[in-house]
């Protein structure tokens, strides 16, 4: 591995782990993890690759109780690049396909449960911050309400249903 792809997979250590601003990759995962994946000449890189990234101020570095690095808010738009139109597009795709999936009909229901549990499972934290702007749009664009039945739930409405089908 070169010095740029150790630093990639640093990042990509930060992505995996869903990291916002301020999260941070300790000292123990470059020791236990990252070293193992690489040969001697190649550990050698670790430290000129995180000051790499401290220079270009993607991550910073700090004694927290030991040593670790920290993701920046340049370093996390860098890792979650997207484009917030169509990824508001894309969630409020998978909700009513979801209505799809079950067969819903008018006035059936999605609840929050799913939105929790399921949904923002795959998303990440930039995608899961614009869950709530696809909601209000499918509200706005009439495909469904947003009402209280025993608790919050999305509610198909005819306009959503005749899209779907």
């Amino acid at each position: 591995m070169t010095q740029q792809e150790i630093a990639n997979e640093i990042m990509n250590e930060f992505a995996r782990t869903n990291s916002k601003p301020n999260h941070v990759i300790q000292q123990r995962w470059f020791t236990q993890v990252l070293s193992r994946k690489l040969n001697p000449k190649e550990r050698e890189l670790i430290n000129p690759a995180i000051q790499d990234l401290i220079n270009t101020g993607l991550a910073t570095s700090e004694d927290r109780h030991g040593w670790c690095l920290v993701l920046t808010e340049q370093g996390f738009e860098e890792i979650y690049p997207i484009d917030e139109t169509r990824t508001i597009n894309e969630i409020a795709r998978k909700i009513i396909k979801h209505f799809s999936e079950t067969n819903s009909q008018v006035n059936h229901t999605v609840d929050s449960k799913w939105i929790n549990f399921n949904l923002r499972k795959g998303l990440n934290p930039k995608e899961d911050a614009l869950v709530d702007t696809a909601i209000q749009k499918l509200v706005s664009d009439g495909f469904i309400t947003i009402e209280d039945r025993h608790g919050w739930c999305m509610v198909l409405t005819q306009k959503g249903f005749d899209t779907l089908y």
